[in-house]
């Protein structure tokens, strides 16, 4: 019931749509009502009673008049409650969506893609089924079935109460078998997730698995990933099984109450026939809606496992988020500041700890370390992907989280090592780093980016379709379209990670020469293992276990003897430290 209040509460901007729909459903529940009554009066008055045929064709005109205004309002509830139901789950998809994005990588950190793939596409779904064709369902056969429990009563109450009391057993058994049914259908939908994040899984590991020999492997998980959904399905299947059977069997019986007394009234001349008729025509519209209603209500139990997911979701307050008061920042030179930084993930108690630097605009600033280091999540903290549990970050002297995180971002540019591009064009990959720019524009920033050349090779030049991340290019030139996404973006402070370490060599210095010259006059924080890309930097900083161990130019480094010595060492060898002295 708590999920269904929720969905309700998301339907309030739709009200003026739902009552009127509301206003249909009564004028079709309202013709089914008054058919019976025309067919006893057909009975008792014309056709074995006095026999008034004068009323003959009234009554046949009364009937069809009725069967029209049943349909065409039955018609326009349809239309009003599937429209409804239509932008309902557009405006849910949305809502979600949004709600997502809102959330710090460290959410998806802990979530299976997959996963939040079966919520915002399958348990939605799942709720569209219930919003556009269960509640209508549900809300007419309640209504008519109020209805109909009405005038059978007030046509006789004996016969009414006795017809309409296994109607109420239905109900009651309805309510412990949804008490029993519905940890199964949640449990249904997880194992659903399950299976959506593992299929995801192996198709983006796809050359993983071919590499390694491991389809079969492969298969088998996701074989076993499906059994577990299968053995949840059967579980409610073997519930609904027991449970349809008995209101089958409690309609027949209301039917045989029906007759057998109402067969004994009337030849008691305590009811007339045509009244029995009627009842007959009656029990239809009570009996084939509960039955309507248990089937309704096993897909309305569906629907509850899968609000109950997505309210898990919309209830997940991002641990990240603009200040009440935050303000717009404005176009930065690029001063970086870090003041007794201190940052930690969930798994790991410590991963940045008492970090001090002082950054001065146009500044390069290498950051090596070992693997672990905390030299990637340094990176992350400067576009507020991460809030450190202690310190702060400054720009231009301005405290990061005192200003929109979009504002922010749009003047921060990033290369990582494997560089994300989207399944469409050339042009529009490139252009996501400033939407709205000109085509010139774009192949300005392609030409910075020593990308130009081979994207006029391909067939379609610019309008070439790349794939789904990228995968009709090689690396080197998917990396060179992002570092043309982030010429276009212009950005004041520039952020490197690992951008060259898994291209192909002969496009390395290719792509070395496009970031110099994208790192020329731009604050630049450069993540590398090859200490030769880290060499020309203004500033080399060590990070050893989360801490600023030492910092200075590459000759200074080199000089102390420390760990960047060790490292320079390792890779150059003792000739090239002692030369580069």
């Amino acid at each position: 019931m708590s999920v269904i209040r929720r969905i309700l509460n998301l339907l309030r901007p739709y009200t003026g749509s739902l009552i009127a729909g509301m206003i249909c459903l009564f004028f079709a529940t309202g013709s089914m009502l008054v058919q019976p009554v025309l067919w006893q009066k057909m009975v008792d008055q014309v056709l074995l009673g006095p026999k008034d045929t004068t009323l003959f064709w009234p009554i046949i005109a009364g009937m069809l008049s009725l069967g029209m205004i049943g349909a065409v309002a039955s018609g326009l509830r349809t239309c009003l409650l599937e429209r409804t139901g239509q932008k309902f789950v557009l405006e849910l998809r949305t809502k979600i969506y949004a709600h997502l994005q809102s959330q710090p990588l460290s959410f998806f950190h802990d979530r299976r893609t997959g996963d939040l793939l079966a919520r915002v596409i399958g348990d939605v779904d799942t709720l569209q089924e219930v919003v556009i064709n269960g509640t209508d369902t549900f809300l007419s056969n309640i209504l008519g079935m109020a209805g109909v429990s009405a005038v059978m009563i007030w046509y006789n109450w004996k016969l009414g109460t006795l017809t309409v009391a296994p109607v109420f057993i239905t109900f009651t058994l309805m309510y412990l078998y949804n008490k029993r049914v519905k940890p199964i259908y949640r449990s249904a939908k997880d194992k659903l997730g399950d299976v959506s994040a593992k299929l995801q899984e192996n198709l983006s590991g796809v050359q993983t698995v071919k590499a390694f020999a491991r389809e079969d492997h492969a298969a088998e998980k996701f074989h076993q990933t499906i059994l577990a959904y299968f053995a949840q399905n059967l579980l409610g299947i073997s519930l609904r099984v027991k449970f349809m059977p008995v209101v089958q069997f409690l309609s027949f019986v209301g039917s045989i109450i029906m007759i057998g007394y109402g067969g004994h009234l009337v030849m008691q001349n305590e009811l007339t026939l045509g009244v029995l008729l009627a009842y007959r025509g009656y029990w239809w519209h009570l009996y084939g809606p509960v039955y309507s209603i248990a089937s309704i209500n096993d897909t309305m139990q569906r629907a509850a496992a899968s609000g109950g997911r997505i309210f898990d979701l919309l209830d997940h307050t991002p641990e990240l988020r603009d200040a009440d008061n935050a303000r717009e920042l404005p176009k930065i030179e690029g001063c970086v500041m870090f003041e007794n930084i201190g940052f930690g993930y969930a798994s790991r108690s410590s991963v940045v700890q008492d970090m001090n630097l002082n950054v001065a605009p146009g500044t390069r600033v290498g950051l090596v370390g070992s693997s672990g280091a905390g030299k990637s999540t340094i990176l992350g903290l400067i576009p507020r992907f991460y809030d450190p549990q202690n310190g702060r970050i400054l720009i231009d002297g301005a405290d990061i989280k005192t200003v929109t995180q979009h504002s922010l971002r749009r003047q921060i540019g990033m290369v990582l090592q494997e560089s994300f591009l989207f399944n469409d064009s050339v042009l529009e990959n490139i252009r996501f780093g400033r939407p709205g720019a000109s085509r010139d524009d774009v192949e300005r920033a392609a030409r910075d980016a020593n990308a130009h050349e081979f994207i006029a090779k391909l067939p379609q030049s610019y309008d070439t379709m790349v794939g789904e991340r990228g995968v009709k290019l090689s690396g080197g030139q998917r990396q060179r379209i992002a570092i043309a996404r982030a010429f276009l973006a212009n950005p004041a402070i520039l952020l490197l990670d690992e951008a060259t370490s898994a291209v192909e060599p002969e496009s390395e210095s290719i792509i070395q020469q496009a970031l110099d010259r994208l790192m020329a006059g731009r604050t630049s924080f450069i993540v590398s293992h090859r200490l030769s890309v880290i060499r020309p930097c203004e500033m080399i900083v060590v990070i050893d276990a989360g801490r600023v161990a030492e910092k200075g130019t590459h000759a200074e480094l080199l000089e102390r003897g420390g760990l960047y010595a060790q490292m320079y060492r390792m890779q150059m060898g003792e000739e090239a430290v002692v030369g580069s002295k």
